[in-house]
């Protein structure tokens, strides 16, 4: 049987309620767990998922393991939701979660749990994980486990890597450098140093949880390799800035561009990151101050919107048309462009408008791409660039005043701001006068 309209919404304002319990107990994401109504006696049930082994590979001498869902119930009915004891379920999950995984631990192939386990982490070292840098992790993890599947099955024991687990990632590293990525070339140096780096933190989180693992038990020398100095990346320079910005006032009423201007100006006078600002919040903008506070990378960040142009790009993004703040969103930049018409037959073109999504990071990438081409700039430059522009340009205006920039920019490390070499902003702004740049000051 389905749930009604008003049990629906009774569904989701518990769901609510239960993430506040969370909080409130400071219960950790691992393992996983969700609740739920039985359609037919209208009681909640809690859903989860266990490690089950359902046979056991001989040739390659491994169990084969899978995720199985149970189901829990209770005798409460959805009226009465707050009588449910959202820690004590939560401890008998991870009761019941740890049992299964000692019957699949027990043939030591336990890699595939921790890794799930480290993954799911929010908060490590006392920072918190973006979703891309979990994801991330994820991947190279995986790829690793996938190899020793192949090659070396009785290390997915974790505890075997005590022994040789150097000999054995040193091996592995080996191998994905001389493998081809899907341009049919070697991986380059920071793609291995990456791996390397996330692999080798992944046995250190280990130590902190197992005493029988050392810390950096799999530092290798030669394979984190830093960046060379002399090959940054590329930045937006000055004159590719005008470019740019004339592009912006050229294209400004153009309905098919409307839409990636204002997250164009953006990118090149605020510094921030791609993700910061696809990912900007009408609740983190003071419309009466126009300032943007947001959280990122740890700390929280402040930047003026004291552009003027800037800010009337955004009053249409942020504003409804009798001039108050938008509710019926979430994002600043949802989900909004103009699709071009088939050049033969004029089909498929017209608004797309998703209001509970922002714009994608790949689509602004692909955007930005297209307009670098156009331009005819440095086709290397990426959205990122901007932000690498943003910070030489400020150390150049502040005579290198590197630890204002690193507050500025978001970095918690001046390493990272000595990487760009030059020098810095004027004292009051913290973005970039673009009328400035045109004159060339």
């Amino acid at each position: 049987m389905t749930l009604s309209t008003t049990e629906k919404k009774k569904l989701t304002e518990f769901r609510k309620w239960v993430k506040t319990q969370r909080r409130r107990y400071r219960l950790s994401t691992y393992p996983k767990f969700s609740f739920g109504v039985d359609g037919r006696t209208k009681k909640i049930l809690y859903r989860y998922s266990v490690n089950e082994i359902i046979g056991y590979d001989k040739d390659k001498d491994e169990p084969i393991t899978t995720r199985k869902k149970l189901n829990g119930y209770t005798s409460i009915p959805l009226n009465e939701y707050k009588l449910i004891n959202v820690r004590g379920i939560f401890n008998k999950v991870k009761k019941n979660v740890a049992r299964f995984d000692r019957v699949v631990q027990s043939d030591s192939k336990s890699l595939p749990h921790w890794i799930e386990e480290y993954v799911s982490v929010e908060i490590r070292n006392g920072i918190k994980l973006s979703n891309n840098s979990r994801t991330s992790d994820r991947l190279c993890l995986t790829n690793y486990m996938e190899w020793l599947k192949e090659n070396r099955p009785s290390h997915l024991d974790i505890y075997r890597h005590i022994d040789d687990g150097k000999k054995v990632f040193e091996e592995y590293l080996i191998y994905l450098s001389k493998s081809t990525t899907r341009f049919g070339k070697p991986p380059s140096k920071n793609t291995i140093a990456n791996t390397y780096r996330r692999v080798k933190g992944f046995f250190n989180w280990l130590s902190e949880n197992d005493s029988s693992f050392s810390y950096n038990m799999l530092k290798l020398k030669g394979w984190g390799q830093e960046r060379n100095p002399d090959k940054l990346p590329p930045a937006t320079s000055l004159k590719d800035m005008k470019k740019l910005i004339r592009w912006m006032d050229e294209n400004v009423e153009n309905k098919y561009e409307r839409h990636f201007i204002p997250v164009l100006r953006m990118l090149l006078i605020t510094g921030c990151r791609i993700s910061e600002v696809v990912g900007m919040k009408i609740k983190d903008v003071d419309v009466d101050k126009r300032v943007y506070e947001f959280f990122s990378k740890g700390s929280w960040r402040t930047i003026k919107l004291d552009s003027d142009t800037l800010w009337r790009d955004l009053e249409y993004w942020i504003f409804d048309k009798k001039g108050k703040v938008r509710t019926d969103k979430e994002y600043v930049f949802h989900c909004e462009y103009w699709r071009k018409p088939n050049n033969s037959n004029g089909a498929g073109g017209g608004v797309k408008i998703v209001l509970d999504k922002h714009i994608s990071r790949s689509g602004v990438a692909h955007k930005f791409k297209k307009v670098i081409i156009e331009l005819g700039l440095n086709p290397k430059l990426t959205p990122h660039s901007c932000r690498r522009g943003f910070i030489t340009y400020m150390l150049e205006k502040t005579n290198g005043n590197v630890p204002l920039i690193a507050s500025i920019s978001g970095h918690k490390s001046w390493e990272m701001v000595y990487r760009y070499n030059r020098q810095r902003l004027p004292k009051e702004r913290t973005t970039i006068d673009l009328g400035e740049v045109l004159k060339g000051d």
